[in-house]
């Protein structure tokens, strides 16, 4: 029995996905938000600044959730009340403290239940140049959600909005409330026959190491001070990149997994010699119509590695290529499941203090690598200027170091070209790595597959 599907009428409520983020935020005290900075050569003009600003204010991320009157019933969305201003510092930023700038944007605050879910922020360069922070909560925007935002707001275009309800009470809601509430007990049931029937089936053991394999830490000096989760960004030749990949017998894809792996293994959270559990997001996103907040699932491929004049390599792009596929295929023809799907529409509904019990030992992903491709023309030329260079990444502001080490998670890697150029951002999400060696790391694993790179 598939789960069933969420009527077309309560398109309005959160998503598994959305409420994921949601409880992070609320019941973990670890936000995720997705910043994307865009460095230009020359100032911008700050009318194009406010007009891209107005058009996110009027798109598909003024929006907040609001809970549910009904236990087991999903949050829903309504319209959002705040916008977060549009920041122009005037102190230019130093050309080598980008990233701190960046860093600095990311602790905008976002509330994804009462507002603002967004911030854009911009300063002036030392160099002449500028440079533009755009934020946004994962609640209401993962990566494609983020790009096509901007994309609309650059555009001028008028989005199509969710139907979100007004957020002024009324005598329906609490019946629709109880509605959703008995649809979701009837979505647990079947999913939990769906589990016990999987059950029965013996599946292949998943390869490689992951982050679960590290056991769970005790609490350590300095667990209650916040962690910034470091950094490392550099650009290359987006032609030296696709050129590097086929001579590997990979892709694009492949090259950003291999080099995602090597850095994790340069930090020491992996070994070399054996393979290494590598999340791949898949984007569900069906166009520019789909509102989704979050529309991404995800492959687990295991990459195999190998110890090479004593740096961890991995063995090749044909096997990190002909892993994905398999994986794709598996997940396709529905001969792989992620075990915790059928308990979706359960742990829905579960209270946020039982499930801060149940997520008490969960880990984070040991290597994410996600790949944006080629990026929409409006995208990287936002305010009418061509960005230089184009950087993206998911941070963790206001996480603590004992939260992000209970997380165990390792690296996540962020790829997309503009142009002739390619970006690609590394962030280490543990805290107990060494994390000044991030750039020279990121730097090394390009070149060793041919790439020469240039770090911010």
């Amino acid at each position: 029995m598939p789960l069933l599907p969420p009527p077309a009428t309560r398109a309005n409520r959160l998503t598994y996905d959305d409420d994921l983020f949601l409880r992070s935020r609320r019941v973990l005290g670890v936000p995720l938000v997705n910043q994307t900075v865009w460095r230009f050569s020359d100032p911008v003009d700050t009318a194009r600044l406010e007009r891209l600003h107005r058009g996110l204010a009027s798109g598909r991320l003024a929006r907040v959730a609001r809970a549910p009157r009904v236990p087991g019933a999903r949050p829903r969305w309504v319209p959002g009340a705040t916008t977060a201003p549009l920041v122009v510092d005037t102190d230019a930023v130093a050309a080598d403290d980008v990233l701190g700038w960046a860093d600095r944007a990311a602790h905008l605050p976002l509330d994804p239940e009462a507002g603002p879910t967004w911030a854009l922020r911009a300063a002036p360069t030392s160099d002449g140049g500028y440079v533009l922070s755009y934020l946004t909560s994962h609640v209401v925007a993962d990566g494609g959600a983020h790009l096509a935002a901007v994309v609309a707001a650059a555009r001028g275009d008028q989005e199509p909005r969710l139907p979100v309800e007004d957020p002024a009470p009324h005598t329906g809601r609490r019946r629709d409330d109880v509605r959703d509430a008995a649809h979701q007990l009837r979505r647990a049931a079947a999913g939990g026959a769906t589990a016990w029937r999987r059950s029965r089936t013996p599946r292949p053991p998943l390869e490689g190491q992951r982050s679960s394999d590290t056991p769970p830490r005790s609490p350590a000096p300095g667990d209650d001070t916040a962690y910034v989760v470091p950094t490392a960004v550099v650009d290359c030749s987006a032609q030296d990149w696709a050129r590097a990949a086929a001579a590997g017998g990979g892709t694009s894809n492949s090259l950003l997994v291999a080099v995602g792996v090597e850095v994790l293994l340069g930090l020491g959270r992996a070994e070399a010699g054996r393979a290494v559990r590598v999340a791949v997001p898949v984007n569900l996103r069906t166009g520019s119509a789909d509102l989704r907040a979050n529309a991404t699932s995800g492959v687990s491929i295991a990459v195999p590695t190998r110890r090479v004049d004593g740096v961890g390599r991995v063995t090749g792009l044909e096997q990190v290529r002909g892993a994905t596929r398999r994986e794709l295929a598996a997940r396709s023809a529905g001969t792989r499941h992620d075990p915790l799907e059928p308990w979706q529409p359960l742990l829905q509904m579960v209270p946020d203090r039982a499930l801060a019990r149940l997520a008490r030992d969960q880990s984070a992903p040991l290597c994410l690598c996600s790949n944006l491709g080629e990026l929409d023309d409006d995208y990287r030329a936002p305010l009418g200027v061509e960005a230089t260079s184009v950087m993206m990444r998911s941070v963790t502001p206001g996480a603590t170091r004992g939260q992000m080490r209970r997380a165990r998670g390792g690296v996540s890697a962020w790829w997309s070209s503009h142009g002739d150029r390619a970006t690609l951002s590394v962030v280490c999400l543990d805290p107990e790595l060494p994390a000044e060696r991030l750039t020279p790391l990121l730097l090394a694993a390009c070149a060793s597959w041919g790439v020469p790179a240039t770090a911010w």
